[in-house]
């Protein structure tokens, strides 16, 4: 059979508006053109439809609300379907049901709002997905540093030092720090942190570890500080003793 077309005028109407379901039927046969019939089902589905013998779920229901040539064909096929099972007991309105044909046509609204809120919803999730530039870190290679402190002095808490200490310096990396600490240190846990000031109140990095006995009696400690957030300058590094919180500080730079 020969298509239908979408290319119909609406009807002028005089008086008030009303929400009339022929208006509606109107604006499905203009809203959707599309003349080159892109994804359109066959005739055959179309009638079907029209004659209720899809199930709900089925492709065709979609495409009909969202296609204004396959929804005059719709319309054609289920106005010949309800002629044909129209009987005299039809006419007596105290019997008769709303129409299935009215039924059909909010379904049909409906389902073209939900194939362009769908757009909408694709278009979000695209965006959501979409990955999201991060700042620059330094590098996340870990860097293996060693530092003696085993002749340093110490300056504990925040008192302030009478002389000058060393000053260690340390790469904005991870770093796999092995300390060696001063003479006479304990051995056991010990929390190495990286601050601001001496009063701890600016952590910028912090790892743990045991402190053991080495060959020759110095007191070696492994940590690793990630200190690729840091920005350069002058820090203080910190050795925090858990056995009774014992803190020294000594001065630290980050290149």
């Amino acid at each position: 059979m020969i298509r239908a077309t979408a290319h119909h005028s609406f009807a002028r109407r005089k008086g008030k508006p009303s929400l009339n379901p022929d208006l509606m039927k109107d604006f499905l046969l203009e809203a959707f053109p599309n003349p080159e019939r892109k994804g359109c089902p066959d005739d055959k589905t179309i009638k079907a439809l029209a004659e209720d013998k899809l199930p709900p779920g089925h492709p065709a229901r979609l495409h009909v609300g969202s296609c204004s040539e396959c929804y005059a064909e719709y319309r054609h096929f289920r106005q010949d379907w309800e002629e044909a099972n129209v009987t005299t007991a039809f006419f007596d309105r105290s019997k008769v049901k709303p129409s299935r044909q009215f039924k059909a046509v909010p379904w049909a609204v409906a389902a073209a709002l939900l194939l362009m809120f769908g757009g909408g919803y694709v278009a979000f999730r695209h965006y959501q997905s979409a990955p999201v530039a991060r700042p620059q870190l330094a590098s996340v290679e870990p860097v293996n540093v060693s530092v003696d402190l085993s002749e340093s002095g110490t300056v504990r808490g925040p008192a302030v030092e009478t002389t000058p200490l060393p000053e260690t310096s340390l790469p904005s990396s991870v770093v796999n720090l092995a300390l060696v600490l001063p003479r006479f240190s304990d051995t056991g846990h010990y929390i190495v942190n990286v601050s601001r000031d001496k009063s701890g109140a600016q952590i910028v990095a912090s790892g743990s570890g045991n402190a053991v006995k080495e060959d020759g009696g110095k007191v070696s400690l492994k940590v690793t500080l990630d200190l690729r957030a840091a920005q350069p300058g002058a820090y203080f590094l910190a050795t925090v003793r858990g056995t009774d919180n014992g803190t020294y500080y000594y001065p630290l730079k980050i290149n």
